[in-house]
């Protein structure tokens, strides 16, 4: 049984990283991370996210955000890896549901 779960994990796996998706989002991954400015945005956003949620939704720190994500909406390599990431996620998202009801199913019967 545990054998034939890690083989059917495995074929999961194997699915999603050959996904045309998958393969796109590592390639522009690669490629942004070479874009010292793009990156710098990145984690400046990332920072104000925190503050924001630090701050109990301050809404200054809120248009602050606002406007690196408007900014970063604008660079084309970072709206595609974005694009390509959610339907990864969806990918991810839709084995998640399907093994939490296997189990749910499988305990509950």
């Amino acid at each position: 049984m545990v054998k034939w779960l890690n083989r059917a994990l495995d074929e999961v796996v194997s699915v999603i990283t050959s996904s045309r998706d998958y393969r796109i989002c590592i390639e522009l991954q690669e490629k942004m991370k070479k874009n010292q400015n793009l990156m710098d945005l990145i984690d400046k956003l990332k920072d104000t996210q925190k503050r924001y949620v630090k701050s109990n939704y301050d809404k200054s720190i809120k248009d602050e955000l606002d406007l690196l994500e408007e900014r970063l909406q604008q660079i084309p390599i970072y709206v595609s890896y974005m694009a390509h990431l959610e339907k990864v996620n969806d990918m991810l998202s839709y084995v998640e549901d399907d093994l939490n009801q296997y189990f749910y199913q499988l305990l509950n019967s």
